[in-house]
């Protein structure tokens, strides 16, 4: 049994450059969008190098090599995974690409039972639950890996997206605006409170304008985080002025009980800044 696992491990080895170009060629134009992101990172002779190790490494399961075995694939997988999803190659193209792999490999499996007088249908079964159960793993693996670094990404960009919609505006020694716009929800809050209080001390303010004229609407929680923000400004010696208060904006802030005593409001920001000129 193990001399013929020995036997078919090198008879794929010795076929690898000629499965991974019959893979290839079998993908046709889809095969670029699969190396693109790769071609971004790395090169060509670098991913090339990294395919053929990936078909060694899945060969092993054939002569029981399972040391290395997973750290190896899964940092194949996580590599390339992680490169999909970062250059918004689709999940299911991806996956489909490594069923057409799967098909291929088998059909060199199939070549050599055919042409090996001493393999049995015995060892044709176990060589299928090996290879089966290894390609399942990486799909499986593949697919988690690509939704970690899909969703990661996400995260990225909309922390960017709410540090952008947030800015703090300097428009004079000591003095900024604050424009917000759009619906505020509890986790943009949050990230407004965060940015404006550390950008008045990056910048050093003693006045800050916080503008809402282009808010919409905003929940009960949202009110508290933004007297909150005010709170703390005042805390680190930055003076709020509010402006742009919609009705509704106010019944919500008054509902909830919220003191507006000691906080200067005025109708518009051109009106705020008329005052402090």
């Amino acid at each position: 049994m193990i001399e013929i696992d020995n036997k078919l491990y090198d008879f794929i080895i010795a076929n690898k450059c000629s499965l991974m170009n019959e893979w290839l060629d079998a993908l046709g134009d889809k095969s670029a969008l699969f190396y693109a992101s790769r071609k971004m990172e790395q090169a060509e002779d670098l991913w090339r190098e990294e395919d053929d190790a990936f078909i060694a490494i899945i060969s092993r399961v054939l002569i029981k090599e399972h040391g290395e075995y997973f750290e190896e694939l899964e940092r194949w997988v996580s590599t390339t995974a992680s490169a999909g999803a970062r250059n918004s190659v689709p999940l299911h193209l991806l996956v489909s690409q490594l069923g057409m792999f799967r098909r291929i490999y088998w059909s060199y499996v199939k070549k050599f039972f055919e042409e090996e007088p001493s393999a049995t249908s015995r060892d044709a079964l176990e060589w299928s639950e090996s290879i089966n159960d290894s390609f399942d793993y990486i799909i499986g693996k593949f697919t988690v890996e690509h939704h970690k670094a899909h969703e990661k990404m996400l995260k990225n960009q909309q922390l960017m997206i709410n540090e952008l919609s947030s800015p703090v505006i300097p428009i004079k020694q000591g003095i900024a605006i604050l424009p917000l716009v759009g619906d505020i929800d509890t986790h943009r809050a949050k990230v407004i409170l965060e940015t404006a209080l550390e950008e008045s001390a990056k910048q050093k303010l003693h006045m800050l304008f916080i503008d809402l004229s282009a808010v919409a609407i905003i929940d009960t929680m949202v009110a508290q985080q933004i007297f909150q923000l005010m709170t703390s400004l005042r805390l680190i010696g930055v003076r709020s002025v509010l402006s742009g208060i919609r009705p509704e904006i106010a019944q919500t802030a008054i509902s909830l009980g919220l003191d507006f005593q000691g906080i200067e409001v005025h109708a518009n920001l051109m009106r705020a800044l008329e005052v402090h000129a």
